[in-house]
């Protein structure tokens, strides 16, 4: 008998080889999507990191308005444009409803620190520093501002200070406030 030798197909060869290729090619564009996404998911992290950080030096650009305001009140400056003596609620008529030079009337519809041109027309809000002689702010977009209203509370008289700081980026502003008991 004759011995016949067996082949092996070149048919089968050839499929296997366009398999491997089409596996590898899969596996492939699956990593370059992961890639893909994890830069994606960093890039929105930094992001996000970025923005808590304006949105902390916005807040703390108010915290230092909250305290200039209360310094101008208490009339401790020694520059030549400050206030010459505390803001006294005695002397009501430097109080008005234009909010000149910061110093607010009460509004009893709508409180004055949510009029948009209170803080945006010029001499309305008092600015950082005005009238305290405080050195500006470094990084902050502009110099935080504060409104001061002042009420009459039984015999007492009590400040509204409402100040808006400003991060690196304009956009980001953090508005506070606080009250202060006027001294006799």
């Amino acid at each position: 008998m004759p011995s016949r030798s067996i082949r092996p197909s070149v048919g089968g060869l050839q499929r296997q080889r366009g398999i491997s290729l089409f596996m590898v090619m899969m596996f492939l564009v699956i990593l370059s999507i992961l890639g893909v996404t994890a830069i994606q998911s960093s890039t929105f992290s930094a992001r996000i990191a970025g923005n808590e950080a304006d949105r902390t030096l916005a807040f703390q650009a108010a915290e230092s308005a909250l305290r200039d305001a209360e310094k101008d009140i208490g009339g401790s400056c020694l520059a030549a444009n400050c206030r010459t003596t505390p803001i006294s609620p005695e002397a009501a008529d430097i109080f008005g409803v234009t909010c000149a030079l910061g110093l607010c009337l009460p509004d009893a519809t709508t409180p004055v620190w949510e009029v948009k041109a209170n803080w945006t027309t010029a001499g309305r809000a008092a600015t950082y520093g005005t009238y305290t002689g405080a050195t500006a702010l470094p990084v902050v977009s502009q110099q935080p501002q504060y409104l001061i209203e002042y009420f009459k509370l039984g015999e007492a008289f009590v400040y509204r200070v409402s100040a808006i700081g400003y991060g690196a980026n304009s956009s980001t502003q953090v508005m506070l406030q606080t009250s202060v008991k006027a001294l006799k």
